[in-house]
C-alpha cells in the first residue's frame, strides 16, 4: 500500500496547497503524544502524522487495511503540531482554541486548521448554543472550508462540512449505537470495539456516501504514546474543496469529541 507521491509546493499564489486532495481516495491520521503526556497525564500540544490513501477503499474499511497505517512504517506527507496556550490545555482541554499548520518535510505550510474557542451547550433534538467550529485555511491564508457542528441526538453527535462560503456539503455524524454501513460502534473505540464508524451524508438525500473510522491504538507500549488512528474514506467524484471540509469535520471530531472524552476520563 504506497501513498501517492508528494504534492507540488505551494509557492505560488494561484496554488492553493489543497491540490493533492484530488488525486487520492483518503486520509489517514494518526496523534502521537509525547511520553511526559503518556505518563502524567499533563496535555501537551497535540501532534499529528498525515498519510494520503493512493488507492480505492472499501467501504466499510478491514481491518487489513487499518493495519497497514497502524503499524507505523509508512512516511508521512505531511505533519502538524497545534499551536495553543498552556493554560486552557490544562483548565478547558476539550473545549480549547488552537491553530494547527501542516507541513511536509521541508516545513513549507500546505493548509491550516483554525479552532475558535467555544463552551458548548445542547439538547438532543433541539437546540445547541456555541457550537464547536473549525476553519480550514489554504496555503494563501484563505478560508477554503469549514465544519460547524450540530444539534445532537441522544446517542450521538452531528456536524456540518461545509465550503468557504459557509454552504452545506455534508452532514457527518456519529451514533453509538451502529453506523450506516451495519458496523457496530457500541464501546468503540476501545478494547471491546477497536472501530467507531462515522457516516458522512448528502445533506439532501442523506445517502451513505462515506465514512471516518477512528481505531483504538491498542494495550501494547506503542499504545502508550499512539492516541488516535484516523480514517477518512472521501465520497467518490468528489472535488478538492468538499473533501477539503471532510479534513476540516475529522479534525474537529477528533478535538470536540475525543479529546473532551480523554479530558473527561483523566
Amino acid at each position: 500500500m504506497v501513498p501517492p507521491s508528494a504534492p507540488v509546493p505551494p509557492n505560488k499564489k494561484d496554488v492553493t496547497g489543497l491540490e493533492f486532495l484530488e488525486g487520492i481516495s483518503g486520509l489517514y491520521m494518526n496523534q502521537k503524544i509525547e511520553l511526559l503526556e503518556a505518563v502524567t497525564g499533563i496535555n501537551t500540544k497535540n501532534q499529528y502524522r498525515v498519510i494520503p490513501i493512493g488507492q480505492e477503499m472499501p467501504d466499510p474499511i478491514p481491518d487489513a487495511w487499518m493495519k497497514e497505517f497502524t503499524k507505523g512504517n509508512l512516511e508521512p506527507l505531511f505533519k502538524a503540531k497545534e499551536e495553543s496556550n498552556c493554560l486552557t490545555r490544562i483548565i478547558c482541554p476539550g473545549y480549547r482554541s488552537f491553530t494547527m499548520p501542516f507541513v511536509d518535510g521541508e516545513g513549507r505550510r500546505f493548509f491550516s486548521i483554525i479552532r475558535p474557542f467555544r463552551c458548548t451547550m445542547g439538547i438532543p433534538y433541539m437546540c445547541i448554543c456555541q457550537p464547536q467550529e473549525a476553519e480550514l485555511l489554504d496555503a494563501n491564508g484563505n478560508t477554503y472550508a469549514k465544519a460547524i457542528e450540530r444539534t445532537p441526538t441522544c446517542c450521538g453527535r452531528n456536524f456540518d462540512a461545509t465550503d468557504d462560503k459557509g454552504r452545506l456539503i455534508y452532514h457527518v455524524s456519529y451514533n453509538a449505537l451502529k453506523a450506516d454501513n451495519g458496523k457496530c460502534n457500541a464501546c468503540a473505540p476501545s478494547c471491546f470495539n477497536a472501530n467507531l464508524n462515522i457516516d458522512i451524508r448528502d445533506p439532501s438525500t442523506k445517502e451513505h456516501l462515506g465514512v471516518m473510522v477512528s481505531k483504538w491504538p491498542g494495550c501494547s507500549c506503542a499504545g502508550l504514546t499512539d492516541r488516535s488512528h484516523f480514517v477518512l474514506r472521501f465520497a467518490p467524484g468528489s472535488h478538492p474543496r468538499q473533501r477539503a471540509g471532510l479534513v476540516a469535520a475529522m479534525v474537529l471530531i477528533e478535538f470536540a469529541v475525543f479529546e473532551l472524552i480523554r479530558s473527561q476520563e483523566q
